[in-house]
């Protein structure tokens, strides 16, 4: 109503205009009065009733978590989105749409339209009752969360049976791939063994080396789909190999954007995983440590693309943490996992420290198996690969209780008193999280070492997104919305928005001012980025929304941050589709929200409507050179003839390639000869350069000529080299020389 008179002064003549101040003056009296005798009420009676501990938690922003609100079944494009719940960013744009659609200056006020908390009957009717008014006083037309997603579900990925699953990439580019994803992939997601995976590479293409022309990544998908994803395959009994082409199928999907089908696949994958035991500790007395620990983070590999894919779908997680005693993995490099007595003394190590904590332990740790504390000494544990993936899962351990905790249905039968009391905890233990990784790994503190600077800005990046989730339900306009609340209860609702908004902000201050997506695509999580950047651009979005309530009167560095982000957007756009549909609809958001808040975007307008990005930093083709592409290879062609030199090479063929259940753990049987080192030169003779075994910084995997706008070329591709790999038998010897 304040807004309205405003705005029609602008348009009234000068004795209207006077009539109008004052009313404003009035009514401004008046809310300043009711404010100091709310402020005094709550003050003054502490033992009062109060309004948090009486209203459900479906008052905060996650509310209506347990009712669908639209039919998923209505068409194709819907069943494609299918349900996406509310701890999605999805769900937050169709929020921040329906904000919209409010008429400009109304407040989101429902006084009194939520229901108690309880699970009996009468205060389950109460919450239906309630939800039923907040309805019928929403006069806005319903919006379909199909319209409210920018993933790529509802394209056609169909398989084509036409192509040959046989044919191969050139060395080249096949080497190129492979070390893509061996350096920026395996150590978060071991869902392959490191060694044994590299020296099956390998030796496929010195058997068979070829030129055939390049194909893009549905092609790769469609022979993988026939290589290894068969009806005979899918209904037989499980094996290490289904479960890996399974959860790498679900990992392509998610990269390129096809978020239903990888969580409906990653949880088949997950499903041959329990079939077989990686979810329980290991105590086979004939099974080695190195094959015990290959196996464990295979596991914890799924565990992570899950947790992924259970957050940004808003969906729940496969995997019951009362049924999994499997432990975390050691803090090892990869070369260390072949030392029996260094791995024994760590296993040692590890038991006394983590394995079952007592039922009171287990009720304020993330996990009763592997819930952590903040060390003696911080920082004294080892910073490599193990420890990487160690704290990679201690974070995702943390956004699953988010998501049971905050943003499952049984949530709104609680109290918001009690989810703010939750939201608490979760945070403290975020916190102790961070500080707890080893120096290498810590991104909280100043460090000038660049080995670790990659693992430290996508642990940073995991710990801003759940920072986010976390704190989430508290950026909304609870002021308007809980009656007789507690002085203290509202100042910490207030001070979690800010902290929501803050840690967005946070999020944005990781990308460099100057847009540089082959930095982005290098050091980053690629496979998620949208996800992380239109997470925080919603949240900033929602904070404008709301007039920087929270953040006042910081208003100019939320719409700094927000042009930020809309910039990276639009530079990713021109290689990457998911990007192009994000920006469009967060753009189009911002135009319509701009005039509400009054916020200057004529620059973002001007570079869009040139069509270029200020400052920018797209082509990927002008940004490397050859020998950039080879940065990273887990072995050039000398050192693979250095290991396995000496026996001659087994010779294959394309009519007698086994394409059963072969699995990936399969080790070769025997070193080879050094002739296998022409194999990998070119028509010139030329060798790949010998370049090192790892780097902070890695070559582009979204670069390629022939993806069709998709970003990601190269996933199923080692799938279907997978799934052409001869079976070998597995034994101890076999294991004692596996790696991460």
């Amino acid at each position: 109503m304040i807004n309205f008179l405003k705005d029609l002064k602008n348009r009234v003549t000068e004795e209207d205009k006077q009539q109008i101040d004052g009313l404003l003056g009035g009514v401004l009296d008046d809310i300043s009065d009711a404010a100091s005798s709310l402020k005094r009420r709550r003050s003054s009676d502490p033992d009062g009733i109060h309004g948090e501990a009486n209203v459900s938690a479906e008052v905060g922003s996650n509310e209506d978590l347990d009712i669908l609100d639209e039919d998923l079944l209505r068409d194709e494009e819907t069943r494609a989105t299918g349900y996406v719940g509310k701890s999605s960013e999805l769900q937050w744009l169709r929020r921040l749409q329906h904000e919209m659609e409010r008429p400009e200056g109304a407040l989101s006020r429902f006084d009194s339209l939520y229901g108690p908390p309880g699970d009996s009957p009468e205060t389950t009717s109460r919450r239906m009752e309630a939800f039923k008014r907040r309805q019928q006083q929403n006069t806005s037309p319903p919006i379909q969360i199909s319209t409210s997603t920018f993933y790529l579900d509802n394209h056609s990925i169909e398989v084509d049976y036409a192509i040959d699953p046989f044919e191969l990439p050139p060395m080249e580019t096949a080497q190129r791939l492979f070390s893509s994803y061996m350096n920026t992939v395996q150590d978060l997601f071991p869902i392959l063994s490191r060694k044994t995976f590299t020296s099956q590479f390998y030796e496929y293409y010195t058997s068979k080396r070829q030129g055939r022309p390049f194909s893009d990544h549905l092609i790769y998908q469609s022979r993988a789909h026939m290589l290894g994803l068969k009806e005979p395959s899918l209904i037989s009994h499980p094996d290490l190999l289904q479960i890996q082409i399974t959860a790498l199928l679900a990992f392509y999907f998610l990269s390129i954007g096809h978020v239903n089908r990888a969580w409906v696949v990653i949880g088949i994958s997950l499903r041959f995983a329990y079939a077989l035991g990686l979810h329980v500790r290991n105590e086979d007395p004939t099974a080695t440590v190195a094959k015990k620990e290959t196996l464990l983070q295979m596991w914890w590999g799924l565990y992570s693309l899950e947790e992924v894919l259970s957050t940004i779908a808003g969906r729940p997680s496969f995997v019951l943490e009362d049924f999994c005693s499997v432990p975390l993995p050691l803090p090892l490099a990869t070369e260390q996992l072949s030392d029996e007595t260094l791995t024994y003394q760590f296993d040692k190590q590890y038991e006394v420290a983590s394995i079952h904590q007592s039922p009171s332990e287990a009720s304020s740790a993330t996990s009763s198996r592997i819930g952590f504390s903040v060390p003696s000494h911080p920082g004294s544990e080892p910073s490599n690969a193990g420890s990487y993936l160690k704290g990679r899962v201690q974070v995702s351990m943390i956004t699953q209780k988010a998501m049971v905790d905050l943003y499952s249905a049984r949530v709104g039968i609680r109290s918001w008193k009690h989810v703010q009391q939750t939201i608490a905890g979760l945070y403290e233990q975020l916190k102790a999280w961070s500080v707890s990784l080893p120096s290498g790994l810590n991104f909280t503190q100043p460090n000038a070492d660049t080995s670790f600077q990659r693992e430290r800005l996508i642990l940073e990046m995991y710990y801003t997104r759940t920072k986010i989730l976390i704190t989430r339900p508290c950026l909304c306009r609870l002021d308007s919305r809980i009656a007789n609340q507690t002085k203290s209860l509202d100042d910490f609702n207030k001070q979690t928005a800010r902290i929501c908004v803050g840690a967005a902000k946070a999020m944005t201050d990781l990308l460099p001012d100057h847009v540089n997506t082959v930095y982005l695509y290098r050091t980053g999580p690629w496979w998620s980025l949208v996800h992380n950047l239109m997470q925080a651009l919603t949240v900033l979005l929602l904070e404008m929304s709301y007039g920087t309530v929270h953040f006042h009167p910081n208003g100019e560095e939320i719409l700094f941050s927000v042009k930020k982000l809309i910039r990276w957007l639009r530079a990713m756009k021109e290689n990457n589709q998911m990007a192009e549909r994000a920006y469009a609809m967060a753009f189009g958001i911002l135009q319509r929200l701009a005039p509400r808040v009054d916020a200057n975007i004529s620059d973002l307008l001007r570079e869009d409507a040139a069509g270029r990005t200020v400052p920018a930093t797209s082509n990927f083709e002008d940004q490397f050179t050859a020998g950039e592409y080879d940065q990273g290879y887990p072995f050039s062609a000398g050192e693979y003839s250095q290991q396995f030199g000496g026996q001659e090479m087994r010779a294959s063929s394309s009519h007698g390639i086994q394409t059963g259940h072969a699995s990936m753990f399969a080790f070769p049987s025997g070193p080879h000869q050094d002739s296998s080192v022409l194999a990998f030169t070119d028509p010139g003779g030329t060798l790949p350069p010998n370049l090192p075994q790892s780097s902070p910084f890695f070559g582009n995997p979204f670069l390629t000529a022939y993806d069709e706008q998709c970003p990601i070329p190269w996933l199923s591709r080692v799938v279907e080299l997978t799934a052409r790999l001869k079976p070998r038998e597995i034994t101890e010897e076999t294991y004692s020389h596996l790696g991460a």
